[in-house]
């Protein structure tokens, strides 16, 4: 189908549109390159109680306790930086 739409367009028109496709290229590669460039920053968790009291007022039955949830915040701390 594609091919079909192609042999419509005059030379100057194919042209033009692989010079445009050609700039896209060119700007997400740029962009690809900006974003690998970009230092990860440490992530702002809350208060081990306070996920704790978000845990147990989603989940009322959760064996997770104070020490459980401390530690999945070191994990993801570590994981992070």
């Amino acid at each position: 189908m594609q091919n079909s739409i192609s042999y419509t367009l005059g030379n100057g028109d194919l042209v033009l549109k692989v010079q445009m496709l050609e700039q896209e290229l060119k700007e997400a590669q740029r962009s690809r390159e900006a974003n690998k460039n970009v230092a990860l920053t440490e992530a702002d968790f809350p208060e081990p109680a306070d996920l704790l009291n978000q845990l147990k007022g989603r989940r009322k039955k959760s064996r997770a306790d104070l020490g459980d949830i401390d530690a999945i915040l070191g994990l993801l701390a570590e994981g992070n930086g």
